[in-house]
């Protein structure tokens, strides 16, 4: 048995398809407007911060004109793994040593306010920490810097 040659044409047929970029330009749309919505939503806290300057970057002159004015007083708060240690102008406070492992941030406020009744002026702070402090430790004691009268905050990386 013998089959005809079928005359038409197998397979697929050639069709001009066209990809439609309408939906696509909708979607990516929608999508621009959304994430500028939610940008504007969630703005952070931002604490202004001062990052410290390199020691003995000035000329000499200058350093002998500063040595003839009164010194402000260098507050410095020292945070490590045994406690928090408040230092300023040669003068370092005893260690607020931390309860049940936490830090006693009570204390560390109680002592700042302290500080700023005698240095009403004084709106700055050197934090100091060692690399191992978890940084939520670090903010809070910012916050408890910022709850006591002292907004200008500046972070060091090294104990020395």
């Amino acid at each position: 048995m013998a089959f005809a040659v079928s005359t038409k044409r197998r397979g697929k047929s050639v069709v001009d398809e066209e990809i439609e970029l309408v939906p696509f330009i909708d979607t990516f749309a929608v999508l621009v407007v959304f994430l500028l919505m939610t940008t504007v939503i969630l703005q952070t806290a931002v604490i202004e911060l001062s990052l410290p300057t390199a020691a003995g970057t000035g000329t000499g002159a200058q350093d002998e004109s500063e040595e003839s004015t009164p010194q402000p007083l260098v507050l410095s708060i020292i945070v490590t793994d045994r406690g928090i240690t408040i230092g300023g102008s040669g003068a370092i406070l005893p260690m607020i040593k931390k309860k049940g492992g936490r830090y006693d941030f009570n204390e560390l406020e109680k002592q700042l306010e302290k500080i700023k009744e005698r240095y009403p002026a004084q709106t700055s702070v050197i934090i100091v920490s060692e690399p191992e402090i978890i940084y939520d430790n670090i903010i809070k004691t910012m916050d408890s810097c910022l709850k006591t009268g002292f907004p200008e905050i500046a972070l060091s990386g090294q104990i020395t």
